[in-house]
């Protein structure tokens, strides 16, 4: 099937079961009514799935067209004739099938050279999508009346299906009214189904089905003159409920026998929920219900990180890993979903819902990470007893191997604080930490907290090195000054929120001491080193005179120059004209003259024979 139109690209399916588990047993249960997500390919292929279905469904219930010259029409259903539950999902399958072929249609006539006849076709198969879902409706309405054993749950599945296709031909008819009615019985039925849930997969599958006609709602009321028609729940809460009970008749009593019949489910044992999730006191939502089952795997892995002894040692480094790799699937998931809506028509709830969830989880993923770097640098440093507890100590006692030790462990160290600021670099680029002030504090906190100490284990790196380089441990020491002075400022300010980690003023302040004590003692040892000559230093100057005058001026210690008065030179005597030994050369009138004499001189001239024997008979 081509693409569809943004406004219509909606994902159907019934929705999961909360009925008593005797339900398996019952001619019309829930159960048998299959998902239309599994059982048709609607919104990702044609229709020629839906049409296979439909094929074995009446070869399998002898509902099939009659063989021979003569046609012979199935046998219509009726709720006298409805015997199993494959009858429901033939009229269930045939209604998919029709609203396919439409959507198919639909996309067809919006582009260049498309068949006159595509509107007209499209319209003709929604009509009969609706048609097959109205016959779901009244046949299940009816079973329920007599007595079947089709519960709440079941039809008010079946029908939000029958107003959403419903409410699908009404937009193509441009009856806008009868839209907002449509998605408003629609939209109280989902309502009550997610406020029931079990879970809090089916509450996110509730919510986001709710979440998909949106669109719909909003143009509809634009349409209407509805100034708000931005606020789906307001334009919600505006239709009465005189014109929802017209839109699907019996919805109060639907309603509230959807009500009690879920009470037991909300007390049922083992119920899994995901924690409400606040982010910098704001409440964070998740829509999708493929999100929801991602942070709730979260939470259980984050659950099992806090039994592994608080996360220390190799049972709590594999909690870790499993955390983030937890997270990262959640963020895969996430940015799928983001990208899924960027095709949707305005800034829908649904896409909002998304953007936010995806930010919040790129959050926790970096947390996380830098909070398991910093334990990996715990571990790092309490493996070895190299470094000295004085951060002014220069050197260190135990030979050649302690220094290389100390060195190597240094060095990874600041390895893992570089990943530290990349991340942290990524937290504060998230539009979810900018735009609120505690959050954006904190984060800028705790960046300058840990510059500050790359700059000062840099700087200590430098110091303890076999050939120590005091002036680049200076200057790396200036920068974290800076940045110690940064986060000590943040910190005694207060106001923070959602801190990636937990810094104190005190841990502040120790930094920049520890910064200050280092720095004098680097510039102490700088002054103090002194270069010894390599070998035959002097020699070359045996051999090359060295512009002592020349450098000690552009060095500034040159003597000042003492200027002597000079006496007055005499004026010079003009001297006169010498006559120059070459001859100036001639004019180019003087040239062409002296050309034409001598052609002249040569025409006056008798002329001689030419040849080899002219010159013996020319004479006489």
């Amino acid at each position: 099937m081509g693409k569809e139109n943004p406004s219509l690209s909606f994902k159907r399916e019934l929705w999961p079961c909360y009925s008593p588990a005797d339900r398996q047993s019952s001619t019309c249960s829930r159960a048998s009514v299959p998902s239309t997500a599994s059982a048709t390919a609607t919104m990702s292929g044609t229709g020629e799935s839906t049409l296979s279905s439909c094929y074995n469904i009446q070869q399998s219930t002898g509902l099939t067209n009659g063989k021979g010259k003569q046609f012979k029409a199935a046998p219509a259903l009726t709720p006298e004739t409805v015997k199993d539950a494959k009858h429901l999902q033939l009229l269930l399958f045939s209604a998919e099938r029709a609203l396919a072929y439409s959507h198919e249609l639909k996309a067809l006539a919006t582009k260049q050279g498309a068949p006159r006849t595509a509107r007209k076709e499209q319209m003709s198969w929604l009509r009969k999508a609706a048609k097959y879902a109205t016959e779901l409706q009244d046949i299940t309405s009816a079973l329920a009346k007599n007595g079947a054993s089709i519960n709440f749950q079941t039809r008010a599945e079946v029908s939000i299906y029958y107003l959403s296709v419903k409410a699908e031909l009404a937009f193509e008819r441009a009856q806008y009214a009868d839209v907002l009615a449509a998605l408003a019985a629609r939209r109280e039925l989902l309502d009550t189904l997610a406020s029931a849930a079990r879970d809090s997969h089916d509450q996110a599958l509730a919510v986001e089905f709710s979440d998909a006609y949106d669109p719909l709602i909003r143009f509809s009321a634009y349409k209407l003159g509805n100034t708000s028609s931005h606020d789906i729940d307001a334009v919600v809460s505006d239709i009465e409920p005189a014109m929802r009970e017209e839109a699907l008749p019996g919805l109060a009593q639907l309603v509230e026998g959807l009500r009690e019949e879920t009470k037991a489910g909300e007390m049922e044992a083992g119920r899994r929920t995901l924690d409400e999730v606040v982010f910098a006191g704001q409440k964070v939502e998740f829509r999708s219900a493929e999100i929801v089952d991602a942070m709730l795997r979260v939470q259980d892995a984050q659950a099992r990180l806090a039994k592994a002894q608080g996360g220390k040692g190799k049972g709590g480094m594999a909690a870790w890993d499993r955390l983030l790799g937890v997270l990262g699937d959640a963020e895969a998931v996430a940015r799928r979903l983001l990208d899924d809506q960027v095709g949707a028509a305005g800034q829908s709830t649904a896409a909002a819902a998304a953007q936010t969830a995806h930010q919040y989880i790129s959050f926790e993923l970096l947390a996380h990470r830098i909070r398991r770097d910093l334990l990996l640098v715990d571990s790092l440093v309490g493996t070895t007893n190299a470094l000295p507890e004085d951060p002014t100590a220069m050197k260190i006692a135990g030979g050649r191997a302690r220094v290389e030790a100390a060195v190597k462990v240094l060095s990874g160290v600041v390895k893992l604080y570089d990943t530290v600021l990349q991340s942290m670099r990524q937290i504060r680029g998230l539009p979810l930490v900018e735009e609120r002030e505690g959050a954006r504090r904190a984060a800028e906190a705790v960046e300058a907290y840990y510059a500050a100490t790359k700059a000062y284990t840099l700087a200590r790196l430098q110091c303890l090195f076999p050939n120590p380089g005091y002036a680049a441990a200076v200057e790396l020491l200036q920068s974290a000054q800076q940045s110690a002075d940064t986060a000590a400022r943040v910190l005694k300010e207060g106001g923070l929120a959602e801190e990636v980690v937990q810094l104190s003023p005190e841990q502040a302040a120790k930094l920049q001491q520890d910064v200050k004590a280092l720095s004098l003692a680097a510039k102490r040892a700088l002054f103090a080193q002194t270069v010894t000559k390599p070998v035959f230093f002097d020699s070359a100057f045996n051999y090359i005179d060295l512009p002592m005058e020349d450098l000690l001026e552009l060095a500034g210690s040159a003597p000042p120059k003492v200027q002597q008065s000079q006496p007055a030179k005499p004026a010079p005597v003009p001297k006169a004209p010498v006559r120059e030994t070459r001859q100036a050369m001639p004019s180019i009138e003087q040239q062409v003259q002296h050309q034409e004499e001598e052609e002249e001189e040569q025409q006056q001239q008798p002329q001689q024979k030419k040849g080899w024997l002219g010159g013996w008979f020319g004479r006489g």
